[in-house]
């Protein structure tokens, strides 16, 4: 970086030489020349006046006195205005015979000249298809016919003045041979010395451009682009007219104005100013952004939306003001990477890119405080283009140390990648025997949970039982292969004493190793409750008890729906006692009001807790109805309830409630077959993340069952003989068994 330091140092003090040298070189040729700018008489006219007007008002004619650039616009004031302008000559001894040439190096807006009382010639053009000539000198030739030889002569020059306007006191007269030569030269160095620079420019915009598209990263590349870009954009205006399509006026003079004279130096400013803080890699706020975006808004739309040159002309002061606002933004960005240890040496390499540009403002600020009656060279933009250049060779170096280094790293890259290419076949190798192993392991699990799968469900009763006064249907779909729901029936041959359901939190292999604990709890727990008549309730509050004692530190726990039924005297009716554990609302169809009612307990307690839940008071809901002869007791998991669709809408109660509604007189295996056909439709046959079971008992004619009566009396006696082995070993503190 310090040797790019070093190159920029030496490399300014011959570009500043070689352009003084350039624009000495083009000064005019130091002949004899007769000058008439202090003979200027000026008369405001119309736009109709013609030159015979001019003769006739030859008194009213005010002497010029005021020698600056803008002379007509100082004299006349703003707005448009039409003047008529007169020089007296006589022709020098050493002009004598010879056509004589005028040179006006500076004239705005448009002109016509006359020369003893003959036109000569016109630059630019009048409303209603105003053109300007810019910054082009103005040559007009005498011929010797015309001329008088002893005499005065009387040059008119009618002038359409807009804006700024003047006409430079520096015209002289020559003979044509040197007032032509002069008038080139002239017009080298105020127009024609651009095009050189317009096109370094552009090749400059293309070259980066090209630089930030291959490497976006670097932001200053494309700042730098565009900088090239509207620079030749502003220059376009000095050469104007040697572009055909400006000189032949198929571009209108305001558009043009607007968009090459005024918009640009705004975007130029605004970019510059990017530039420094992209190159420093500075960090700014939003706010700071946003302030910088809407001074550039507040340049360009006012010039966009310019009526006329008189506006622009109104607007300018505030541009400038504008303009030097964003610069000191520029300068702050620059002053703070000067300030900042690790964007120092970049901040100062900034520093001396543009001092070639403000020595030429310098200069121009100087010149013009100086003598404001001569129109120079504006150095400034020279300095702008010398600054662009030394940014050039900056940027090239930048870009070549960028390039080497990422030719190292791509090297070091090739030697790293080569390294890691071993060390990968070397893991690749290791890993293949690792996945040989996992796979042999991963079908020795496979074939566990299979082997578990198979024991919980043979572990589990028929899931389509007839017993005496029911028809009941079980649908048992785990989400793997083993599940956390399981459900038991307690009876004695073809008599249902009771049902129940469980939902182990979670699923797999954890949550069925806990059924499998608990079901013979709940069976035993659920058989002793059952010979003592104990409330229903009170039954599951003993599960919950033992099983807290038996798994231990095991966190699952589970919700669950205990029933017991108890036939009745009354022909196809039955008393049911419901406990509810925290598990979903079971369902009950009505034959006699076919209604589905969700049994939510009616012993007017509250109800909360599960089972298994450590540390936590359970207070269990319990209901009791009857059933009769067509009536359906529904017990499901909330897997069923709360499975959803894409649209995250879960399926609900209230769709098996209109489905038992309107297939109540159907067998339950088909009633079970169209709830599970209709959830899987519902959620668009998608895999279930949970276990589902659903559990239907409808209510049947008792009368269908004739049991033989010496056999249920048998019946009833094993029984009595049972409870009383069960109370004994409660009496002798036996614990229940283990899975």
């Amino acid at each position: 970086m310090q040797t790019a330091i070093n190159c920029t140092k030496k490399f300014i003090p011959i570009l500043l030489l070689f352009a003084a040298v350039l624009l000495c070189s083009c000064g005019p040729e130091k002949t004899p020349q007769l000058n008439i700018g202090d003979s200027f008489y000026y008369w405001e006219a119309t736009a109709e006046s013609n030159l015979g007007d001019a003769l006739k008002n030859a008194a009213n004619f005010k002497k010029l006195e005021d020698k600056s650039a803008y002379n007509l616009h100082h004299v006349l004031g703003k707005g448009s205005h039409y003047v008529w302008v007169r020089a007296d000559f006589e022709i020098p001894l050493g002009f004598k015979n010879q056509p004589l040439g005028l040179v006006v190096p500076h004239l705005r807006f448009a002109a016509q000249l006359y020369c003893n009382n003959t036109f000569i010639s016109q630059y630019g053009n009048f409303p209603p298809h105003e053109h300007s000539t810019l910054f082009k000198a103005h040559f007009f030739s005498f011929p010797l016919d015309i001329l008088h030889q002893e005499g005065k002569n009387t040059v008119f020059i009618k002038i359409y003045a807009q804006g700024r306007s003047g006409i430079s006191s520096h015209a002289f007269i020559q003979p044509t041979r040197f007032a032509y030569a002069n008038f080139e030269s002239i017009n080298f160095h105020h127009t024609r010395a651009y095009i050189f620079l317009v096109g370094i420019l552009i090749f400059t915009f293309i070259l980066y451009l090209c630089f930030y598209l291959g490497m976006k990263n670097f932001k200053e590349f494309r700042d730098f682009a565009i900088l090239n870009f509207f620079t030749a954009i502003f220059l376009t205006p000095f050469f104007a007219t040697e572009l055909p399509m400006y000189a032949n006026g198929a571009i209108s003079y305001i558009p043009f104005i607007k968009f090459t004279l005024c918009i640009p130096p705004c975007v130029i400013v605004y970019f510059a100013t990017l530039f420094v803080i992209d190159y420093t890699k500075q960090k700014f706020s939003a706010k700071y952004i946003a302030m910088r975006v809407a001074i550039l808004a507040a340049q360009v739309l006012p010039i966009f939306l310019a009526p006329n040159y008189d506006f622009l002309v109104n607007i300018t002061p505030y541009i400038l003001l504008l303009l030097g606002i964003q610069g000191l933004i520029g300068a702050y960005a620059a002053i703070s990477g000067i300030l900042a240890s690790d964007t120092r040496k970049d901040a100062v390499q900034l520093v001396l890119g543009f001092m070639p540009f403000s020595i030429g403002a310098i200069i121009d600020i100087s010149l013009r405080l100086h003598d404001n009656t001569r129109t120079y060279p504006y150095f400034s933009i020279f300095g702008w283009a010398l600054s662009i250049a030394v940014f050039l060779i900056i940027l090239a170096i930048r870009f070549s140390k960028i390039y080497l280094k990422n030719e190292q790293l791509s090297n070091h890259l090739i030697e790293e990648v080569a390294a890691a290419t071993h060390d990968l076949q070397d893991a690749n190798y290791e890993l293949s025997l690792l996945n040989e192993r996992l796979e042999k392991e991963k079908k020795h699990s496979e074939m566990d949970l299979e082997m578990a799968s198979v024991v919980q469900r043979n572990y589990f009763p028929s899931p389509n039982k007839h017993f005496r006064g029911w028809e009941i249907s079980v649908c048992y779909s785990p989400a793997s292969k083993v599940s956390g729901d399981f459900y038991d029936y307690y009876n004695y041959n073809d008599i249902l004493n009771g049902i129940s359901l469980f939902d182990v939190s979670g699923h797999g292999l954890s949550a069925s190793l806990v059924t499998m604990l608990s079901k013979n709890i709940i069976s035993r727990v659920f058989q002793t409750g059952f010979r003592r008549k104990e409330a229903i309730d009170s039954v599951l509050t003993k599960i919950n008890n033992m099983i807290l004692y038996e798994k231990g530190d095991i966190d699952n726990y589970m919700t669950g729906i205990l029933c017991r039924f108890e036939d009745t005297n009354e022909n196809g009716k039955c008393n049911v006692e419901l406990g509810n554990a925290g598990h979903p609302y079971p369902l009950k169809y009505s034959l006699r009001d076919n209604e589905v009612y969700e049994l939510k307990g009616n012993d007017g307690k509250q109800h909360y807790g599960a089972i298994g839940m450590r540390g936590i008071n359970v207070s269990f809901a319990r209901s009791i109805f009857s059933m009769s002869t067509g009536d359906i007791l529904v017990l499901y998991t909330d897997g069923i309830t709360e499975a959803s669709n894409s649209k995250q809408v879960q399926f609900g109660v209230e769709r098996i409630k209109n489905i038992l509604k309107k297939n109540h007189a159907r067998p339950t295996s088909e009633i079970i077959g169209l709830i599970i056909d209709t959830l899987e439709e519902f959620t668009e046959y998608r895999q279930f993340d949970d276990d589902i079971t659903l559990i239907i008992a409808k209510r049947t004619n008792e009368a269908e069952f004739i049991a033989d009566e010496e056999h249920f009396e048998d019946g009833v006696e094993e029984i009595e003989e049972l409870s009383d082995a069960e109370d004994n070993e409660e009496k002798s503190g036996g614990k229940s068994e283990e899975v």
